[in-house]
């Protein structure tokens, strides 16, 4: 069971666009894996403008930080994806789009957990999962 980066940092850009509150858990593993990891909060809030296709290595691994800190990813880069669906509220627009890929991207893999959080953030971002 493996999940990755941006099913977090999407989820927390599409709560803000919807309107929600972050979970002060998102806001508290944000700032921690900003600390962590080295990343300029600018290019952070830049991501969902200039996309995540040239990420960088802090970006992916701000990614797979964020993950730990929230529960949803083991230190050996394994996911729990039951943990990952739970993080989805149940009246999101999109709620069972989410969760079905959610259990499709979670087997993409990468190199090490920074590349694998990348790689199922694009899965996720290639299949339009939080587009209406």
């Amino acid at each position: 069971m493996n999940t990755s980066i941006v099913v977090l940092v999407l989820c927390a850009l599409a709560a803000a666009a919807w309107g929600k509150e972050i979970p002060e858990e998102i806001r508290a593993g944000t700032a921690k894996c900003i600390e962590i990891t080295g990343l300029d909060p600018d290019v952070l809030k830049s991501l969902h403008e200039t996309g995540m296709e040239n990420a960088d290595d802090k970006v992916k691994c701000f990614g797979a930080c964020l993950l730990k800190q929230i529960g949803v990813m083991a230190e050996d880069g394994s996911v729990d994806v039951e943990a990952a669906k739970s993080l989805v509220p149940s009246d999101m627009p999109n709620h069972d789009r989410i969760v079905e890929f959610i259990e499709t991207c979670h087997a993409e893999k990468g190199a090490n957990e920074c590349e694998t959080a990348h790689a199922i953030g694009m899965c996720m971002h290639k299949n339009r999962v939080f587009e209406d």
